[in-house]
């Protein structure tokens, strides 16, 4: 009796084990054997394509592989880990601090793959799958990669696409592993263009391999972006920039599209967007030709003669200034016990506004600024849109530099005649931006309105339609009376047509109108010939504009010499049509 009373208890027990480990206990039981049999794999989205105006790509995507680590699948054993970890190190030559440091900022339990090396090659995917047995918990993905046209294309346009920092996880938009847009339009456009990823489950055996997939989710890919850019026009440009460091911006004076930005020299874009060491780094933001920064709206610079547009619109427009004015150029002009010396040594005779504006005689705006004055320079200066931002949508813009009056003696603040002389000629503290003298020559090309440069024209979604559009904006616009604008835009067409400064941009068949600058650095004041930042500010054709063309050469010598022609190779490209016909015609 009492053995059959420990049978039916025995029973009884493993009856009530049985029942708790199936009904209370089933579900976590279920759940750990799911995740040692399961696997859940997410599928990066590509990126949304940036395209050009007329529908071709500026940056596309290619399928690319990636080295990742799962960290549950990894020995749990320090030693055996690291012994992969060193093999994979050894295999694909990866600094084993990396790997180590790559599965350390993660949960051992996570099943989430961590990535650690993008862009392997098929050599290196042959290394992996050879020892694939040997090295539990190291997977090779096939990702979405972003392509360039080549490795320095519209680089400060578009910016670069790398693995989102420890900062941006902060901010919880983001996953480890995300591929986020950090500068240029990769950033500006990054919500639109970063996809929603997609994911599979995958039934695995004991040693992690791959046994089928058990359900899949497809990803949806990024939006596409319809820019201003003109890729032939974006090209034309940076072939012409080629071994120059300096800055080019083609802009359409009648809506303020930006059809070409181009900052040289440039940096290459696909070595930031995979693993980029600490020296390759340093070399990079310790390169004294500064490749990182976009010229176009973070350099600052003196405008030289370009700036005598602004004074000779203030002086016309106040009337202090006649377009009979005549002044004899000897090559200085003597204020107070300094002599100001014009950039032709022997000068140039007597002028009146319009040959000073054509030969950019110094000696004439020396005079012609003290007859205007620092303060209405000043303000026409800013009513031309300089000192302040554009509004482009590009982060990091700077608002340049408009002098102000100096405080005197009893408090009163003034301009000193020596400041206005300098800043009549674009020298002295004056500072401005590429992009700033683009919108200001669009000015002056479109009769005075300041269009804010737009850069993306739509943001469209196959199943959506368009989802977001700029319609383009007016910053402002420049009060001045047609006779002033017509003397002005007489004097920029004579400055290429009338064998002025800017005659090497003279093209057969189209109106040519513009402005040559040759601006001295502090450094270079009295240094050899050569180190002058060189300028021009051209727009086309002259009696009804339709693009507008702005040079700057950093360190490049004479605007006529080093900018010019430049432009004259944009412009050739941009109106090829119209010079051939013109050439065919023999008009």
């Amino acid at each position: 009796m009492a053995v059959f009373a420990v049978v039916v208890g025995a029973l009884f027990a493993i009856v009530g084990q049985l029942w708790y480990l199936q009904v209370l206990e089933g579900g976590r039981f279920l759940d750990a054997s799911d995740k040692n049999r399961i696997r859940v794999r997410p599928i990066a989205a590509p990126r949304g394509i940036l395209f050009d105006r007329h529908g071709r790509p500026l940056v596309d995507n290619r399928p690319a592989f990636t080295l990742s680590l799962i960290p549950r699948e990894l020995d749990r054993e320090r030693e055996r880990r690291d012994a992969v970890l060193g093999r994979v190190a050894a295999l694909l030559d990866i600094p084993f601090r990396e790997l180590v440091d790559a599965v350390e900022r993660v949960p051992p339990e996570s099943l989430m793959p961590v990535r650690v090396r993008r862009g392997l090659s098929l050599s290196d995917v042959a290394k992996v799958e050879e020892w694939k047995l040997e090295l539990p918990g190291v997977i090779v993905e096939v990702e979405p990669q972003r392509a360039y046209p080549s490795s320095r294309f519209a680089a400060h346009l578009l910016g670069y696409v790398r693995e989102a920092s420890d900062d941006q996880l902060k901010q919880g938009r983001y996953r480890r592993g995300d591929m986020v847009g950090q500068s240029g339009l990769e950033r500006v456009l990054d919500e639109h263009l970063r996809g929603r990823d997609g994911g599979e489950r995958i039934e695995v055996d004991a040693l992690g391999r791959s046994i089928r997939v058990m359900q899949a989710a497809e990803p949806n890919p990024g939006a596409q972006v319809v820019t201003t850019i003109d890729r032939r026009v974006q090209e034309t440009a940076e072939r012409a920039m080629e071994g120059k460091a300096g800055a080019v911006v083609v802009m359409d004076p009648r809506s303020g599209d930006v059809l070409a930005l181009v900052s040289t020299p440039a940096y290459e874009i696909d070595r930031f967007t995979g693993t980029i060491d600490r020296a390759a780094w340093l070399r990079v933001v310790q390169d004294p030709d500064r490749p990182l920064l976009n010229r176009v709206i973070q350099g600052q610079y003196p405008p030289g003669s370009v700036f005598k547009v602004v004074v000779t619109a203030a002086g016309l427009q106040e009337g202090s200034l006649a377009p009979m004015d005549r002044v004899h150029c000897g090559g200085a002009f003597t204020l107070g016990d300094h002599t100001f010396h014009d950039w032709k040594k022997e000068g140039h005779g007597t002028v009146d506004l319009h040959r000073a504006i054509v030969h950019s005689c110094d000696v004439f705006f020396y005079q012609a600024g003290l007859k205007v004055g620092g303060t209405t320079i000043a303000r026409y200066a800013q009513a031309f849109g300089l000192g302040r931002a554009t509004g482009i949508d590009l982060s990091g813009e700077k608002i340049g530099l408009i002098p102000e009056p100096r405080a005197g003696r009893r408090g009163r603040r003034a301009f000193l005649a020596g400041d206005v002389a300098n800043m009549a000629i674009g020298q002295g503290a004056l500072l401005v931006t590429p992009l700033q003298v683009a919108r200001a020559m669009a000015a002056v090309a479109n009769g005075g309105v300041l269009w804010k440069p737009r850069l993306v024209q739509r943001v469209e979604r196959p199943e959506r339609g368009v989802i977001w559009s700029d319609p383009g904006r007016v910053m402002g616009h420049v009060e001045l009376s047609p006779m002033v604008w017509a003397v002005l835009r007489q004097g920029l067409w004579g400055v290429v047509n009338e064998g002025g400064t800017g005659t090497a941009a003279r093209i057969p068949g189209l109106d040519v109108a513009g402005k040559t600058g040759t601006a001295q650095t502090v450094a270079n004041s009295k240094s050899e010939k050569g180190q002058d930042h060189a300028w021009f500010a051209a727009y086309a054709p002259a009696p009804n504009p339709e693009v507008v063309v702005v040079v700057f050469v950093e360190r490049g010598g004479h605007g006529g010499a080093a900018a010019a022609p430049i432009a004259r190779q944009i412009l050739n490209a941009i109106f090829f049509e119209k010079v051939a016909m013109a050439g065919f015609t023999g008009s």
